[in-house]
């Protein structure tokens, strides 16, 4: 199933595999029997015009996953594009309720009809003030479907944010608190291109980045740097380690990347700087997660370093060697209560670096 963002999630993950059935999979129980090109037909009238131009099999693909993910007991999440497309679709759902006059009895069968009546006597129940009639009629408005289960809409957006920031303002994706690189995948193609590791954010590179390593360290042998004679390394090592993955990894983005960097109030482990804007600034703090001054390091260190260097944007790396220190990183990001907005900007990220037992050891 998709996690939607209702209570409902059983009621709007079978009305719309239902509904994508019947109107674009012509009735099949299987999506892999629809042909490609028949599938594109039924979509090209509810998807943005340069998406379906410059991305029409990954458009097709995206309609399959949301049949194949509304049908199957897994947890799916949705990205940007499969999105923008359950959006469109939904829309024009919404249009063909309005000029059919028989639609409520072709597209919602027996099981739909209980799912709206269950959902709606538990809204009564919840509520109190609608009618179980009116909270009926919620579920079978589908022009209430996107407002009921997508988080936000702020795909519609994207175009002119993205206007204001390669004019370099990106201050409106700042009071939205929107990550534009999360829809990096509905931008036109030839944008696309202008950035190569698929992150139109230093953020958004720093992430990847980050998940990069992670993924090193838990299927790999990284994890082994960070460990010496059977014992981890200090602080001093770890950011040696960090600082030539990045020069391997950032080489040739033009991101200067500066270690130990003086600040106003001392020293932050790393400081990366790319000319693109405000947004083109890190600082990256390091604390091993049995240290002391993890919390201090947090709430007065590393504040202290953005407000000095007026750099916006950081990360605090937390570095976990035993189950104790990967439990008590977990429980400071569940229980740490942000004290000013300057923390806001500070993403918190674990480095996982427990030694992992290899597959004769299991």
């Amino acid at each position: 199933m998709i996690l939607f963002g209702t209570e409902h999630l059983e009621l709007f993950n079978y009305i719309i595999h239902h509904f994508l059935q019947i109107e674009i999979f012509e009735g099949r129980q299987d999506a892999s029997e629809a042909d490609d090109m028949a599938v594109g037909d039924a979509i090209e009238v509810f998807m943005p015009k340069y998406l379906f131009r410059e991305q029409y099999a990954r458009c097709v693909q995206v309609f399959r996953q949301l049949f194949y993910w509304t049908e199957d007991e897994f947890c799916h999440e949705m990205g940007a594009l499969h999105e923008v497309a359950l959006y469109g679709f939904l829309k024009y759902m919404s249009d063909l309720r309005e000029d059919t006059e028989d639609f409520d009895s072709i597209y919602f069968d027996e099981k739909s009809r209980r799912l709206i009546q269950e959902a709606a006597r538990w809204d009564v129940r919840e509520d109190g003030e609608a009618t179980l009639e009116e909270a009926m009629e919620l579920y079978y408005n589908i022009w209430n479907y996107p407002d009921l289960i997508l988080e936000d809409e702020d795909f519609q957006v994207i175009p002119a944010l993205y206007n204001r920031r390669i004019k370099g303002d990106p201050s409106m994706e700042n009071f939205l608190g929107i990550n534009i690189d999360y829809f990096f995948d509905i931008l036109p193609v030839d944008i696309q291109k202008k950035y190569r590791t698929g992150c139109i954010t230093l953020t958004g590179e720093i992430e990847r980045l980050l998940a990069y390593i992670q993924d090193r360290i838990s299927h790999g042998s990284l994890y082994r740097l960070f460990w010496e004679n059977g014992k981890p390394v200090n602080e001093g090592k770890i950011q040696v380690i960090l600082e030539n993955i990045m020069d391997a990894y950032f080489h040739g983005q033009e991101i200067d990347i500066t270690r130990e960097a003086l600040l106003g109030t001392g020293q932050v482990d790393f400081k990366l700087y790319r000319d693109h804007g405000e947004d083109g600034k890190i600082l990256i703090e390091i604390k091993k997660a049995d240290s002391p001054a993890l919390r201090k390091g947090y709430e007065k260190q590393l504040t202290e370093y953005m407000l000095s260097s007026r750099y916006k944007n950081s990360f605090y790396l937390i570095a976990c060697f035993t189950d104790e220190e990967y439990e008590r990183a977990d429980r400071f990001i569940r229980e740490h209560i942000y004290t000013d907005t300057v923390q806001l900007y500070i993403n918190i990220a674990v480095l996982d670096l427990r030694i992992r037992k290899t597959a004769s050891k299991m």
